[in-house]
Formats: structure tokens, C-alpha cells, sequence
């Protein structure tokens, strides 16, 4: 096993964790994204639907 610098060690990790986290960031961002693109959809519909006499 080789001898690694502590520091080098510490900023190793915290680059891998660093770089973890923004891909985590970024999945969730997408996720949010589609939840609320679906929501407006689903309110477009209603809304044309109720328009037409569907709903009272």
C-alpha cells in the first residue's frame, strides 16, 4: 500500500464528494423540473376541459 500526504488524501476525498454532491444536486434539479412541467400540463388540461363544459 503506498504512503499518500494526508492533505493530498483530505482534498482527494473532498473532491469525490464534492463532485458526488453536484450530480446529486443535478438529479434532483431534473426531477423538480419534470414535476412541475407535469403540474402545468395537468392544470392546462383541467383548465381547456372546464373551458368546454367538462367540469362544473
Amino acid at each position: 500500500m503506498p504512503n499518500i500526504d494526508k492533505d493530498l488524501q483530505k482534498e482527494i476525498l473532498k473532491e469525490a464528494i464534492s463532485e458526488w454532491l453536484d450530480k446529486q444536486f443535478a438529479t434532483l434539479g431534473k426531477w423538480t423540473l419534470g414535476g412541475i412541467c407535469s403540474a402545468g400540463l395537468a392544470a392546462l388540461v383541467v383548465w381547456m376541459l372546464s373551458t368546454q363544459g367538462w367540469h362544473k
